[in-house]
């Protein structure tokens, strides 16, 4: 089955399309968003708001901790249980977002490697932290050469990775690479949302200035009063990042809006390189008119809708 799947960079729009069209066709909207699963960080992540929720079901959005971490892995085994669910109740899945190796997580199964271990992982950190990245490197090449020399020996995420995996299994990470991928049970068919660059770029810095206008910097305050770690994955988010640095005297007020903006254009280049390389993307401007009816249409002559 061919999934409904809209991308592109950030800022283009794709949520407000994706609500349309679900409005239209009894869809419902899959977040492939990896910032908005995050509950509490709402202002920063142009998280859909109550009201556009009321139009559609969003599922994957709101759900983790911010001190939690949730992987590509995690994200496809929970998207193709929600595209299951909406299936079985006779409406359309549409998968929407700009996170790359969630879709590709999704449509191109990964290996199947065991769930990160919160203890484990922060041992390794703590090693990491008092011997440095080359004893780790040599650690990993003596139980897993194989892996270590795959991979960049400053690399600390796969390095860590690579350990982790030795210690809760046993087993070196190449021998699970070694396994055959499973195939996805779904096929995307890709409808991609953007606009010439100054204009994307205008539209990412007149949101950023409507997020500070409407609490991002309160939010930002609140999360670290409840206790948030600032270097969590949730907080080292483009913008609540910047927020940290101005919240301790690192930045001034103008110097952490600038610097947050121009974070977010480079963000969107290289997502747009990403999906430019996703073979049969159709392409559409969000500011078309008729880019509802255009998408639908072609989309109901593909499934007789």
């Amino acid at each position: 089955m061919k999934v409904l799947t809209i991308v592109g960079p950030t800022a283009a729009g794709k949520t407000q399309v994706a609500i349309e069209i679900a409005k239209r066709i009894s869809g419902e909207i899959i977040s492939a968003d990896s910032r908005q699963i995050y509950k509490y960080l709402d202002i920063g992540t142009a998280k859909p708001t109550r009201k556009e929720r009321k139009k559609t079901n969003i599922h994957l959005i709101d759900f983790i901790p911010p001190d939690n971490t949730y992987s590509c892995g995690q994200f496809a085994r929970d998207a193709e249980v929600k595209i299951e669910e909406i299936i079985m109740k006779g409406n359309i899945p549409i998968v929407c977002g700009g996170t790359g190796l969630y879709i590709r997580a999704l449509f191109n199964p990964l290996h199947k490697l065991p769930e990160s271990d919160k203890d484990i992982k922060k041992n390794i950190t703590h090693i990491l932290i008092e011997y440095g990245i080359d004893y780790l490197y040599k650690k990993l090449l003596s139980i897993d050469p194989e892996w270590a020399k795959k991979i960049n020996p400053r690399d600390k995420q796969r390095i860590v990775r690579g350990l982790e995996v030795y210690e809760i299994t046993g087993k070196p990470l190449s021998a699970f690479i070694k396994k055959k991928k499973r195939k996805s049970k779904y096929l995307p068919y890709y409808i991609g949302l953007n606009l010439p660059r100054e204009q994307l770029y205008q539209r990412i810095n007149k949101r950023f200035d409507y997020m500070i206008n409407n609490g991002l910097i309160e939010e930002v305050k609140l999360l670290l009063k409840k206790g948030v770690n600032p270097e969590s994955s949730a907080l080292r988010t483009i913008g609540y990042k910047e927020i940290i640095e101005y919240i301790q005297g690192k930045l001034t007020r103008e110097m952490t809006i600038e610097k947050a903006k121009r974070r977010t254009r480079n963000f969107a280049k290289r997502q747009i390189t990403w999906f430019n390389k996703i073979p049969g993307v159709q392409w559409y401007n969000p500011e078309d008119p008729d880019i509802v009816k255009n998408i639908i249409s072609r989309w109901g002559n593909l499934h007789h809708i």
